[in-house]
């Protein structure tokens, strides 16, 4: 009888050991990109959460910070307050004025295209917002959602950002691997990982330590309490959305700092025109967002150059980045309200 019952134990352990490999293999062959697939990506940045595996250049190059540290900490942290912030030498006065500032998201190849349009018109008021824990990702997936093969969506490489390529721009915060920092609202430790990290690594490229940020997925993957730990446990004291205002008004809080409009809106010059016209009574702000793979989706390059030229060339008009407009109101806007 021992025996038996023996026997009939080491079969069920065989049984279940074959039933939890069946169930991994099933889990491992349908992993999707990592972060919060509970809500529909927008429209704007459909591949944040619904990109795949095979999706995903191998060959990518992965940094120290993301193959190592899973606890939240780089191992080589940097003294956010002993590290040289990006700052102005425009000074706040008593008469209102006219800011524009400009920005685009993840660093990737197109914004080679653009950083020569800005210096076709000696302009630098521009802040790219990269992902230092993706560097050199191929995310093959934005063709494909848009049914344009021709339309690319690659990453520069660390080799490539050492090179020099933002020299002159203002460059910040778009966390390590653009994933929903909403899905951290119970650790913060994975705040400080997607966070400073990605703000360590583009010190170390940069000499600059950001204090800005663009918000993966944008307001849709953001909670009261995310942007609180992001205050708490991070450098970052600006982060901006993607939901446009269409208006002048300056932010009432910089840690939701929402974009007046984005280059693919269809009426972005219309913006421009009626920015330059309107009279300044007060502190007026034109802000402006997008990817650079959207310049090709619309083929729209010609009217980045034509808004950069009519804001270099109004009188009434300064241009900043976003963090030095930041650096400007920090003491009349909060960060967090």
């Amino acid at each position: 009888m021992r025996k038996l019952i023996a026997l009939s134990l080491i079969i069920i352990s065989l049984l279940t050991f074959c039933a939890c490999g069946a169930v991994s293999e099933i889990y491992s062959s349908t992993l999707t990109y990592e972060g919060d697939t509970s809500e529909p990506a927008p429209e704007y940045d459909v591949y944040l959460n619904d990109l795949k595996r095979e999706d995903i250049d191998e060959d990518a190059e992965t940094p120290v910070s993301v193959q190592a540290e899973e606890n939240g900490d780089s191992g080589n942290e940097i003294d956010a307050e002993a590290a040289p912030l990006t700052d102005t030498e425009i000074v706040n006065g008593p008469k209102p004025r006219k800011f524009f500032t400009i920005c685009f998201d993840d660093g990737i190849t197109q914004d080679m295209k653009i950083i020569e349009i800005f210096k076709k018109y000696g302009f630098n008021s521009c802040t790219f917002f990269i992902n230092t824990g993706l560097y050199g990702a191929n995310w093959k997936q934005i063709g494909k959602v848009y049914n344009r093969p021709d339309v690319t969506h690659i990453r520069f490489t660390k080799k490539e950002l050492e090179s020099g390529i933002y020299n002159g721009f203002d460059v910040a915060v778009h966390t390590l691997t653009h994933k929903s920092l909403k899905a951290y609202d119970k650790n913060p430790k994975g705040i400080r990982r997607e966070v400073a990290n990605d703000a360590e690594n583009i010190f170390e490229i940069t000499g600059v330590y950001p204090v800005g940020m663009a918000w993966p997925g944008g307001e849709n993957d953001v909670t009261e309490t995310t942007k609180k730990l992001v205050y708490e446990n991070t450098s970052i004291r600006f982060a901006r959305g993607a939901e446009s205002t269409y208006s002048f008004e300056l932010p009432t809080e910089f840690l939701m700092w929402q974009p007046t409009c984005s280059v693919r809106d269809a009426e972005v010059l219309t913006y421009a025109r009626r920015f330059i016209e309107s009279d300044c009574t007060e502190n007026m702000l034109f802000f402006v967002w997008g990817h650079g793979y959207e310049l090709d989706l619309d083929d729209s390059y010609d009217m980045l150059d034509e808004l950069i030229q009519m804001m270099t060339e109004a009188d009434d008009v300064e241009c900043v980045t976003s963090t030095e407009f930041y650096q400007l109101f920090k003491d009349q806007i909060p960060s967090l309200k």
